[in-house]
């Protein structure tokens, strides 16, 4: 959500202009709108496209093998009725399965299955793939110390909640 006045919704207000926070959520915004331009251009023949909801689990998922429904939801910001919708779905078409805890019968983990990883594939997702933010236009050496900057004000955050 941007706040008025924030610059994060307008894309034309020089960088120097907004602050930290708003820049950030500009750019995940902007990749977000990005990937999910791409996710329904790869409809296959006869296929409806991945919903932004369907490709953000299903790579959440890849990414977080093992999850349950509940640590999905909290991973996405959505409420469980809808996650619970959107594994339905992914399960139906067989990229998601839910396996029971080892530990705990009562609760289910999340993985991938065989069947999505051409899909994670086309998506950008997985290590041999194209990657998806390659478009933007920065050398390898300044996204590379882009990418390591993040990583460190990521550790930062997580570290004082």
């Amino acid at each position: 959500m941007t706040v008025p006045g924030d610059g994060a919704s307008d894309t034309s207000i020089s960088g120097t202009q907004r602050s930290f926070a708003s820049q950030v959520a500009l750019i995940a915004r902007l990749l977000r709108k990005r990937f999910d331009e791409r996710a329904r251009a790869m409809a296959m023949d006869g296929e409806e496209a991945l919903s932004q909801a369907q490709w953000r689990a299903l790579a959440t998922i890849h990414l977080n093998s093992g999850c349950t429904q509940k640590e999905l939801a909290e991973r996405l910001e959505i409420g469980p009725v809808a996650t619970g919708q959107t594994i339905d779905r992914l399960e139906r078409l067989g990229w998601v399965e839910r396996k029971a805890d080892a530990g705990d019968r009562r609760v289910n983990r999340l993985h991938v299955t065989r069947a999505a990883l051409p899909i994670l594939h086309r998506l950008g997702l997985l290590p041999d793939s194209d990657d998806p933010y390659a478009c933007i236009a920065l050398l390898h050496d300044k996204m590379a110390q882009l990418t390591a900057l993040l990583d460190e004000v990521i550790t930062s955050l997580s570290q004082s909640s």
